[in-house]
Order: structure tokens, then C-alpha cells, then sequence
């Protein structure tokens, strides 16, 4: 996926879901490019359209070994029939993105409404129905949070509700840009055009074997308080109809699907030797690199030769 469009999207259409953050796009005809849009290598045609993308912590993909604070997978929609392509973006602990705070300023938006709503009748059927904090964490529950002195729904919740910039000031009326947004933007962010496909399934059930994944080789950068952040929205989200807890995370703070046993046979290593980027390309006059130049091409030039055989990670 090398030739993502720029433009400026909306944040609109937010949903916090049990396992991720999402964002959706409308569907439109395939030369409306009001919605992020992007080239899929090996064989999938021009532009296609995007229709939503989630965010979940931790990653659901590993690199060599290597676990991320979170990622991003934005799912594109083939209407030939071929399925969905998946690209994503891991996020590792680093300097304050501020791409990335402008979603999760304007997903604590939705939190706070769906709070609100819940509040004074909503609070009191929550614990008629014995679902006070104290049994939202229960240990010998294996599909939520350990109880302690940092991970309470109220400790998250009272630290929720104030927000700081990246020098720590308290942001005390919080703007979330109010212009576009583009997911692809974390695209440049990475400095890599290249990355891991592999065919797979849905990440959630009905797990469908329907997906073309493809795991961009170097994350993007964000904070430990916003990784925070994230996880306070999307653990203590309470649904405004029922005010019941809606997160799916285990014990361990995750939302994401456990590691698959994967045939390294099958994944594909996207290298500058397949292309480069288009800029490039306008600048030197070539479609790709010489094998043993990766250097000079790729931000991150490892594993390029994947071994073969029963791996779990990517």
C-alpha cells in the first residue's frame, strides 16, 4: 500500500467498540475521493476506498519477536469480491503524536456523552444489577482488568477527565483540531513504504478467511500518557443504553487477539526491491533498488529474507 491519497477527513462517525476505537467512512462511488483512499500493491486496481479504521491495545501483530503499545488497522473494501485489505500501523512508546491525540481527544468526546448519559439513573442500575466497580474487576474473571490501586474504573475515570499537552500543562476546555484528519498520515510518520503481507482472517469473529494483511515494517510513535489515554477510553466505556461496562479486555489490559501460529512460507517481505516510493521514483529514475542497497532505500532494512517455517510472529 504505497500510494495512499492525502486529504482532509472527518472524525465524525466514532464508535467505541468492546475490543477497538473506530473510526467509519461512508460509502461512496469509486471516484469519490471525499473518503481515504489508497493503491494496493499486487493486483488489487486503482484507488479503493476505506471504511473504517480501529485502533487497539496492545498490537496485534509482533515484529520479530518484538511487541507494540498499540496499532491501527484500517480495512479497505474490494467490491470485485477478492475480500478486504488490511494495512496497519504499530504504535511503539515514544514522542507525543499529535495526530494521533486528535483521535483520542475527539474518542473521549464520545466517552464523556456516553458518561453523561449514564449518570445519576444510569450510576444506580449498575449496582441494583451488581455491577459496582468492585465486581467489574473481579479476579477470578478472566476477561477483565486485575483489581489494583492503578487500574480501577475509578481511577482511570477521575484521571480521564483532565487532559495535559506535551509539556504536562491541564488542558482545561481540550479542542480536538476540528479540521481533516487522515489516517494515512501515520503512513509518513514511519518513513516506510514497505511491509509484511500475509492472507489471514478477521481479527474478530466470525474470524473469516477473507483478509489480505499488509503490516507496515517500521511503527510510529507514541506517549505513555497516551497510551494511557486509550486504554482509560476504550476499559471504562460504559454503553449510554444499559450504562454496562462494554470492554472485552483480560486481566492482562488487552483487547487484542492472541498471537496465531503463522507459516513464514506464506508471508511476503515487501522490500525497496519490490518499489519504491513514488517521490523517489521521480528522483532517481527507477521503480526499485539493487539488491544489497536497502540501506540507502529503507528506514528499516531487516529480515529481508523471512525465514521459512511455523513462526509466531510475523
Amino acid at each position: 500500500m504505497h500510494r495512499p491519497l492525502l486529504g482532509n477527513y472527518s472524525l465524525n462517525s466514532l464508535e467505541i467498540k468492546s475490543h477497538s476505537l473506530r473510526i467509519s467512512y461512508p460509502r461512496v462511488d469509486k471516484e469519490d475521493l471525499t473518503v481515504p483512499s489508497a493503491d494496493i500493491p499486487q493486483g488489487w486496481g486503482k484507488f479503493l476506498h476505506v471504511a473504517y479504521c480501529e485502533f487497539k491495545v496492545p498490537a496485534s501483530h509482533t515484529l520479530q519477536g518484538e511487541t507494540f503499545a498499540a496499532e491501527m488497522n484500517c480495512y479497505i473494501i474490494q467490491k470485485a469480491g477478492r475480500g478486504l485489505g488490511v494495512f496497519t500501523i504499530l504504535f511503539e512508546i515514544g514522542s507525543f503524536n499529535k495526530l494521533l491525540d486528535e483521535a483520542i481527544c475527539s474518542f473521549q468526546s464520545v466517552w464523556q456523552k456516553d458518561k453523561n448519559a449514564c449518570s445519576g439513573g444510569g450510576r444506580r442500575d449498575l449496582e441494583e444489577d451488581g455491577k459496582d466497580d468492585d465486581d467489574v474487576f473481579d479476579d477470578d474473571d478472566d476477561d477483565v482488568a486485575p483489581r489494583n490501586h492503578e487500574s480501577t474504573i475509578n481511577w482511570m475515570i477521575e484521571n480521564l477527565i483532565f487532559r495535559e499537552d506535551p509539556q504536562g500543562n491541564v488542558l482545561d476546555d481540550p479542542k480536538c483540531g476540528g479540521g481533516g484528519w487522515n489516517p494515512f498520515e501515520f503512513m509518513y510518520q514511519t518513513k516506510s513504504w514497505h511491509f509484511y503481507g500475509y492472507k489471514g482472517t478477521l481479527m474478530e469473529p466470525p474470524c473469516s478467511q477473507i483478509v489480505e494483511h499488509r503490516v507496515f515494517d517500521t511503527p510510529a510513535e507514541m506517549s505513555i500518557g497516551q497510551l494511557e489515554d486509550m486504554k482509560k477510553i476504550l476499559f471504562t466505556h460504559q454503553d449510554p443504553r444499559t450504562c454496562q461496562y462494554t470492554s472485552v479486555h483480560n486481566k492482562f489490559e488487552s483487547v487484542a487477539r492472541p498471537l496465531q501460529p503463522s507459516q513464514r512460507s506464506r508471508i511476503h517481505r515487501c522490500t525497496c526491491r519490490d518499489f519504491i516510493s513514488d517521490e523517489q521514483r521521480r528522483k532517481e529514475g527507477r521503480k526499485s533498488c539493487r539488491a544489497g542497497t536497502e540501506k540507502q532505500w529503507m528506514p528499516n532494512p531487516t529480515d529481508l529474507v523471512p525465514a521459512r517455517g511455523e513462526q509466531w510472529d510475523l
